[in-house]
């Protein structure tokens, strides 16, 4: 049976910590409910000592794991906590900044407003489409329920994203360290080199030439290399960014990409999924979903997909004439449907397009990590080359 730390308020107000035994996280929730404890902090053992060992509190950054508190709020509302009493919890449970959001949005709440428009005062904080079920739950009283469910999916949903992160790291650890060997090379080792070459005024080979007039000018210009491109990456970006034309063609041409695709179809399914099991309608639900998905040419065309969906007909039938989905996506979507389990078959989709990319991204970057090495070897045998033939070459004539 797992150990749980947890630290609560007791009856008259006081601070205290200790650990407990329980068969789940929530059940020792509930265990320190029964005990007459406000838990502000409860897990596991490990995680904890974990937690102390690696993670560094940085007080000056705003930010909030929606996962962690959004689960703590809703089994406090389901354990009979006030909404307003569990915010001010949350709030006493951070000493960073996260904690004076906390109190604002209880403040908020205790005026008289929804938690789902308090909580829409922080967009950048809190995404619209869990913002959006929020307020469906408020109607519906099942905002504990909703809260929890939504750490649930949040929690996954960065499991997910940390995975792809550290698959990538490797790769760019490796380009990295390979820019800064040759930048390195170009602009300090050869220049020291092309003092000999030009005392000794030898014929040079082709490749010799090209790497000293690289050289050369690395050292006179190279400054500007990376301000150039940071430059136009920004200016890139920012044209992808305001420029409407310019962003949906850019996801057009990326929604062909079939891992990317797949990418977006995984997010949304999961999204809509989530939204239908809790009880929202269709249109709304697909409206909702869009929300989280970054793609303008998939978030237009599902847009047109929820208007005809909402004038009364079937969404695989207006998906099929809208053809841009996968085939086998439809064929399961229209099964989905027909079997009147449309949020169940699209969980699984869900799950499934994500464990595709997850298989695909480690293949990719299977091939990407040896063709990296054997792309940076080749540079650095260029290099040694283009400088030490023409040095044996001086050796062997003295």
């Amino acid at each position: 049976m797992p150990t749980f730390y947890y630290q609560a308020l007791n009856q008259s107000g006081k601070r205290c910590k200790g650990t407990l035994d329980s068969e789940s996280q929530a059940r020792a929730f509930s265990d320190l409910q029964a005990k007459g404890l406000t838990p502000l902090k409860l897990s596991k053992v490990s995680q904890e000592r974990a937690k102390s060992k690696l993670s560094i509190s940085i007080p000056w950054r705003t930010s909030i794991r929606v996962e962690e508190a959004f689960y703590y709020l809703g089994l406090m509302l389901q354990g009979g906590t006030s909404l307003a009493q569990g915010l001010e919890l949350l709030g006493r449970m951070d000493q960073t900044r996260a904690s004076r959001i906390w109190l604002e949005i209880r403040d908020s709440v205790e005026s008289g407003v929804s938690f789902s428009k308090s909580l829409h005062q922080h967009p950048r904080l809190f995404p619209q489409v869990y913002i959006g079920m929020i307020q469906v739950a408020e109607r519906t009283g099942r905002l504990g329920q909703i809260l929890e469910r939504i750490a649930a999916y949040e929690e996954r949903r960065q499991e997910v994203q940390s995975k792809m992160l550290t698959a990538l790291a490797y790769p760019l650890v490796i380009v990295l360290i390979g820019l800064g060997a040759v930048y390195f090379l170009l602009a300090n080792v050869l220049p020291r080199i092309a003092g000999i070459f030009t005392a000794s005024d030898q014929d040079l080979p082709g490749h010799t030439r090209i790497l000293l007039n690289l050289s050369e000018w690395m050292r006179e210009y190279g400054f500007i290399l990376p301000i150039l491109v940071l430059l136009l990456g920004l200016g890139a970006y920012n044209a992808y960014r305001s420029l409407q034309r310019v962003r949906f063609r850019v996801d057009e041409q990326l929604w062909k990409i079939p891992v990317l695709r797949d990418i977006i179809l995984a997010r949304f399914s999961g999204l809509l999924a989530f939204q239908l099991t809790a009880g929202i309608s269709l249109v709304q639900a697909m409206r909702g979903a869009l929300q989280g998905v970054d793609s303008s040419f998939f978030r237009h065309r599902m847009d047109q997909a929820a208007h005809e969906v909402a004038t009364g007909q079937a969404l695989d039938t207006v998906l099929a004439k809208l053809d841009f989905l996968p085939p086998m996506y439809l064929t399961a979507l229209g099964a989905g449907q027909k079997a009147g389990q449309l949020p169940g078959f699209l969980e699984r989709l869900g799950r499934i397009l994500e464990h595709k990319v997850d298989n695909t991204s480690r293949r990719i970057i299977g091939l990407i990590e040896p063709l990296l090495i054997l792309v940076l070897g080749l540079v650095v045998g260029f290099f040694v080359l283009a400088v030490m033939g023409p040095i044996f070459d001086l050796t062997s004539q003295i």
